[in-house]
C-alpha cells in the first residue's frame, strides 16, 4: 500500500517507541480500490500521554484527547488515536465514553463497515478481522457485526452506508438493508446539517440515481416534500415516467455537481401540487414557482447556506421556461439571470428532456444546443447586460433635472432593458433622449 512519507514517519517514530501502529479506515479502503486518498489516519495502542511523548518534538493539538486523539504536525496534519472501545450512544450520534485497549481488533468492532475496519503498516501488512478486503472485491457494503447495533450507535452511518452505495457503486447487503429501513427514523435525531453534507454527497454518487428510487423511504424522514412524487403519474404525452422516477433519471443524466443534482432533485417537486387534466392529458402549469419555494423551504430545513439555497431555486423557477431560439430571448435570458446561470440551465434542460419521452429527445437536444451556441456568441460579444455598463448613470439623469426619487431607478432599468432588447443603442445622446421621454411615461 502507498503510503506518505510522513505518515511513514508517523508509523515509524510510535514503532520505534514500542507501540503498535497502523494506516486505517478510507485511506486503506481507497488504496485497496486502486484510489489516492484524500487523508490519512493513523491508530496505535499508545495512550494520548504516550502518544504526545513520542512526537515533543512536534507541534501537538490535544483537542481531541478526550476520545483519544492527538493531531500531530508533520509535514500534514496526522490524526492518531488510540485504539478504544466506545460506550453507548444514548443520542444516535456521539458515545457517552470511551476506553481504551490495547487489542486493534476491539477497535476495529467499532467502526462502521467491514470497508472501513482495515488496518495497514509497512511492517504486518493488511489487519483485515472482518473480511472488509473481499466486501471491497465483491463490491458490498455491509456493516461491522450487528447492523441494528450499529446504526443506533450513530444514524448518521445510515445515510453513509447509502452514500457509499452510491459512490462507489456497491449493493447493500441483505441485513445492513434491511436495518437501514427498519431504523430510517433514527435520522430525524441527526443534525440538519450533517444530513446535508451527507446527502448532497450521495446525490452526486456515480449511482444516485438506483439509491435514490430503490431507498426513497429512507429520503422521506428528512424530506418528506418527496411523498407526494413517489408513482405519480404524468398522464403527459411528453413523459414516458412518473414523477419521481422522472427526477432519479434526469438526476442522472447531468454532471455531478452540488448544485445541478440538488436542482435535478427538487425541480419537479412541486407537480403533484398543480396536476389539472383534459383531452389532451395531465398538465403541472405553474409548477416551477411551487418546485422554487418547495426547494427553498428544503434546503432552509437542512441549513444549506443562502447562496447555495438562492442559487438552487432560482434555477429550479427557469427550469422549465420556453426560450425561443433567437438572440433577442437568449439576450433577455442573460440579463434576467446572468450567462454562467444560463449556462448551467441548458445543462437542466438537457437532463430535463433526456428523462422524457423518447420521440422528440432529439428536436429537443438541438434546441437546447442552438441556445447554447447563441449564447456563447452574445456572451462574447461583451454586450451591455448590467447598469454599470450603460453610458449613463443616475447622476446623468440628475443633471437632467430629474428629481432625486425612485424615479431615477425606474428609468435607468427601462433603460437597460431596451439596449438589451436592441431596442434602444447603448450611447450617451440616445441614453439622454430616451430618459427625457421616459420621465412622463414611468
Amino acid at each position: 500500500m502507498f503510503l506518505p512519507d510522513y505518515i511513514r514517519k508517523t508509523i515509524d517514530i510510535l514503532n520505534s517507541k514500542g507501540y503498535k501502529a497502523y494506516a486505517v479506515g478510507g485511506c486503506v479502503r481507497d488504496s485497496l480500490m486502486g484510489k489516492d486518498a484524500n487523508d490519512y489516519d493513523v491508530t496505535t495502542n499508545a495512550l494520548p500521554v504516550e502518544i504526545a511523548e513520542c512526537f515533543k518534538d512536534h507541534t501537538c493539538l490535544d483537542f481531541g484527547m478526550k476520545h483519544g486523539t492527538i493531531t500531530v504536525i508533520m509535514e500534514e496534519k496526522v490524526e492518531i488515536t488510540t485504539f478504544r472501545i466506545d460506550s453507548e450512544y444514548k443520542d444516535n450520534r456521539h458515545p457517552d465514553s470511551v476506553s481504551f485497549t490495547d487489542s486493534l481488533f476491539e477497535d476495529t468492532c467499532r467502526r462502521d463497515f467491514t470497508i472501513n475496519a482495515i488496518a495497514y503498516s509497512p511492517k504486518e501488512g493488511y489487519i483485515d478481522h472482518h473480511n472488509g478486503i473481499s466486501d471491497i472485491k465483491n463490491k458490498v457494503i455491509r456493516t461491522v457485526g450487528d447492523a441494528e447495533e450499529r446504526f443506533s450507535e450513530d444514524a448518521l452511518r445510515i445515510l453513509r452506508a447509502l452514500r457509499f452505495a452510491s459512490v462507489l457503486g456497491f449493493d447493500i447487503e441483505e441485513s445492513t438493508e434491511k436495518a437501514i429501513r427498519t431504523l430510517k427514523h433514527l435520522l430525524n435525531n441527526i443534525s440538519a446539517e450533517r444530513i446535508f453534507t451527507e446527502f448532497t454527497k450521495l446525490l452526486c454518487g456515480k449511482n444516485a440515481k438506483y439509491v435514490l428510487e430503490e431507498f426513497h423511504e429512507v429520503f422521506e424522514v428528512f424530506i418528506p416534500e418527496l411523498v407526494p412524487m413517489i408513482g405519480f403519474e404524468q398522464n403527459n404525452p411528453h413523459h414516458i415516467y412518473d414523477v419521481y422516477k422522472h427526477t432519479c433519471v434526469s438526476l442522472g443524466a447531468i454532471e455531478a455537481e452540488p448544485i445541478l443534482r440538488w436542482v435535478m432533485f427538487l425541480h419537479d417537486t412541486g407537480k403533484p401540487h398543480c396536476y389539472t387534466e383534459d383531452e389532451k392529458g395531465g398538465h403541472f402549469y405553474g409548477h416551477y414557482k411551487i418546485s422554487s419555494d418547495i426547494a427553498k423551504k428544503v434546503l432552509k430545513r437542512l441549513k444549506a447556506s443562502n447562496s447555495f439555497t438562492d442559487e438552487v431555486s432560482t434555477l429550479v423557477y427557469h427550469h422549465d421556461s420556453v426560450i425561443p431560439t433567437t438572440e433577442k430571448s437568449v439576450r433577455r435570458l442573460i440579463f434576467k439571470i446572468g450567462y454562467p446561470r444560463a449556462r448551467l440551465l441548458f445543462k437542466i434542460n438537457r437532463a430535463d428532456a433526456l428523462a422524457q419521452a423518447p420521440g422528440q429527445i432529439e428536436q429537443r437536444l438541438e434546441r437546447i444546443s442552438e441556445l447554447e451556441r447563441l449564447a456563447v456568441k452574445i456572451n462574447g460579444q461583451n454586450e451591455c447586460f448590467h447598469l454599470n455598463k450603460l453610458k449613463i448613470n443616475g447622476n446623468d439623469l440628475l443633471a437632467l433635472g430629474l428629481p432625486r426619487n425612485k424615479i431615477i431607478g425606474k428609468i435607468l432599468n427601462k433603460l437597460l432593458e431596451e439596449v438589451v432588447d436592441k431596442s434602444l443603442e447603448n450611447e450617451r445622446e440616445a441614453l439622454i433622449k430616451r430618459a427625457l421621454e421616459l420621465k412622463d411615461i414611468l
